[in-house]
């Protein structure tokens, strides 16, 4: 623990009006003496900080700054779970090992333990922190069955230490760990990573890309929904616009130039929504104008309709995979879908006069 003597000292002669050459004269040292202390490159002996302390009408403890901290075994584990996240912590490594050698095998010590030695290395570049985190990660499988903490399991743990590895410039072993500990495709952005990166082996790296990028908008569509459902029933009306208008920067640009692909039906989703979400600020025009954007999105891929994974930009030609939706055969019973989901008179009529409309020219 960091103790503040120099501050203190400092601080309580100015608060009792006094110059360092009156305290230097109320103690019976020099001038020199008192300007070491408060620099910090001396320390008063014993005897003078408990004459300070009573110049000062303050307790020792005061003085040299000491907290009393509770250092019970939950105590100690939030503190370290709090440095993790604290990069300024001074004693946060000294803390970690006092605590190791009070609880070598508790698990969440020695699991933050290593997350207190891996953040450090990491933002520091310091090896010696890294490779003490990966002995504690290890410590830390073998003490899983204590864990309570559904956050953690035995696969977050691996994966530290494949990271860890492969920020010690060690990804091959990195990678071997991240490939076998890897339910639902878990790790393949990070494996993907790391042969493009580390290893040197884009080809490699492609497949694992892939597979990851499809992953990825499937969990986009579900974030999306998720909160356009939260802001939609708590009347957040300009959070749910914003939403949906960051959505709609990404599955545009995952479209191969001149084809369809199978994000198409949920942009048309998207647009329709949006549409819904200008009618509740009475803005009919632009709710139009997002209806027929839906329409065009629609009819291009009604067109042509392709649920390959491959059709999408960036994933490679020999991907197999295909997407599965619950808006209907057609894009456009997916955008009629969507509209009888919400129950909007409004919206239903606008889209009755509109889904068969010519394009408009504005779009």
């Amino acid at each position: 623990m960091k103790l503040n003597l120099a501050e203190n000292i400092c601080r309580l002669r100015k608060e009792n009006n006094m110059t360092q050459e009156q305290l230097a004269e109320a103690l019976g040292v020099s001038f020199a003496a008192v300007s070491k202390w408060e620099r910090g490159v001396a320390t008063p002996e014993l005897n003078l900080i408990t004459d300070m302390a009573d110049l000062f009408d303050v307790s020792v403890d005061v003085l040299i700054g000491y907290q009393l901290r509770n250092n019970n075994k939950d105590a100690v584990i939030q503190r370290l779970k709090d440095y993790v996240h604290d990069r300024d912590a001074q004693d946060a490594l000294s803390d970690v090992e006092k605590a190791l050698k009070r609880y070598p095998n508790c698990f969440e010590i020695v699991y933050y333990g290593a997350d207190n030695y891996s953040v450090r290395g990491i933002s520091q570049r310091n090896p010696s922190y890294s490779k003490r985190a990966l002995t504690l990660y290890r410590h830390a499988c073998r003490l899983i069955g204590q864990n309570t903490d559904p956050k953690i399991s035995e696969t977050s743990l691996w994966k530290n230490i494949a990271m860890t590895h492969i920020t010690l410039g060690e990804p091959d072993k990195g990678i071997e760990i991240l490939k076998e500990h890897n339910p639902c495709r878990l790790n393949h952005p990070l494996i993907g990573q790391a042969l493009a990166s580390d290893c040197d082996d884009p080809k490699g790296a492609l497949p694992y890309l892939s597979i990851a990028l499809l992953d990825l908008c499937v969990t986009h569509m579900q974030l999306v929904i998720g909160y356009i459902n939260v802001y939609c029933k708590t009347s957040d009306y300009s959070n749910a616009v914003a939403l949906i208008d960051w959505a709609l920067t990404f599955y545009p640009g995952l479209k191969k130039p001149g084809q369809s692909g199978c994000m198409d039906k949920a942009e048309t989703a998207l647009w329709t929504i949006r549409a819904y979400l200008h009618l509740q600020f009475e803005e009919q025009a632009d709710a139009i104008r997002c209806l027929e954007h839906a329409r065009e999105v629609a009819r291009q891929f009604d067109a042509d309709p392709n649920y390959s994974g491959s059709r999408l930009r960036f994933v490679s030609d020999d991907t197999v995979a295909s997407s599965f939706d619950d808006l209907g055969q057609t894009a456009m019973e997916g955008i009629t879908k969507v509209i009888s989901d919400f129950g909007s008179d409004e919206l239903f009529t606008l889209w009755e006069k509109i889904q068969n409309e010519k394009p408009s020219k504005n779009i």
